[in-house]
């Protein structure tokens, strides 16, 4: 029954024009017949609790039933992170200056609500900077977030932006690794703990890279690999939300391969999570960004709804069964 209700808002939240285009993609590549795979969208739907997009990005086209039964879809999601993350709990990690408040020992940067700030406050916060982050206290996927070269911004800009940039923030230099492997944007390790009994499990590990964008986000155009959750150690090709790309062996700007890549400070990134997830443990299922500096891992955000595309696509199976543990 709740499968049923999850078609209602897949067909009011389905983005249209990509469903269309991946259909017509799979059908002319693969020579799978359009009506066949419609069917086979709506079974997948009521079978799985899978969205119609989720078809596409885990090639369900061509995965057998046994298979697709242990992906971890947005229908059972929903539920998993509904028990894990109560909606009245999670507002600390949806909400960036609630974050930043609470979670304020671990951001390893100065930040400032520019919607209370003065013209002194905000001349003050910038001086000797080259770089600051302006972006809004809610939203996600990277799209409402900008880089501001201080050269070409002045603080009468700034105020300006602050209708839909309300968070200011220092410019994270990243460690001289990852500037290498993926110079254009900040590349983030997203660390998903589940807290349970007392304790923190990490259930996943994997690293966002920009490609030609400021931003990390697969939904801007970026790139996810696996991570070794014990090594640190990249283990696959480079993956993308858009289904017509092959994976990448190597990143397309630096050319540096991924596989074996090491991510430095690894075990500091893996003690910075379990710490943090200990913090509000009313929250037991996050998903934390974590960048490198020079010095230190530091955490850029939480997330409640941490995305399970990211987790599965890289390994190219279904990882169900690590959930329902914690059901």
């Amino acid at each position: 029954m709740k499968n049923l209700i999850y078609i209602g808002y897949y067909l009011k939240k389905t983005n249209w024009n990509r469903f269309w285009f991946d259909l017509n993609f799979v059908s002319k590549r693969f020579g799978k017949m359009k009506i066949a795979m419609l069917f086979d969208v709506l079974k997948c739907s009521l079978m799985y609790g899978s969205s119609f997009n989720e078809y596409f990005y885990y090639e369900f086209w061509h995965k057998k039933n046994v298979e697709i039964k242990e992906y971890a879809t947005m229908g059972f999601m929903y539920e998993y992170q509904k028990k894990n993350n109560p909606p009245k709990e999670r507002i600390i990690l949806s909400n960036k200056k609630l974050f930043f408040k609470e979670y304020s020992g671990y951001l390893g940067r100065e930040w400032m609500d520019l919607s209370v700030a003065s013209k002194q406050d905000i001349c003050s916060f910038i001086k000797g900077k080259e770089k600051v982050v302006v972006k809004g206290s809610t939203g996600g996927g990277g799209k409402n977030v900008k880089v501001l070269n201080l050269r070409d911004f002045s603080v009468d800009d700034i105020i300006k932006m602050s209708k839909k940039y309300d968070i200011i923030e220092e410019y994270v230099y990243q460690h001289k690794s990852l500037m290498n492997l993926s110079p254009n944007s900040l590349n983030t390790i997203r660390v998903i703990t589940q807290y349970a009994d007392g304790k923190v499990y990490i259930l996943g590990t994997i690293l966002r890279l920009g490609i030609y964008k400021n931003t990390d986000n697969l939904s801007s155009g970026g790139l996810a690999c696996n991570v070794d959750t014990k090594t640190g150690i990249i283990d696959t090709d480079g993956i993308s939300f858009d289904i017509t790309k092959i994976n990448s062996v190597s990143h397309p700007v630096s050319g540096v391969k991924f596989k074996g890549f090491q991510i430095p400070m690894w075990d500091k990134v893996i003690d910075i999570c379990e710490n943090i997830a200990k913090e509000h443990p009313q929250n037991k299922s996050v998903g934390w960004d974590v960048a490198i500096t020079n010095e230190k891992p530091i955490i850029i955000e939480g997330n409640h709804d941490w995305g399970a595309r990211l987790w599965q696509m890289p390994r190219n199976k279904g990882m169900k069964k690590e959930l329902e543990k914690f059901l």
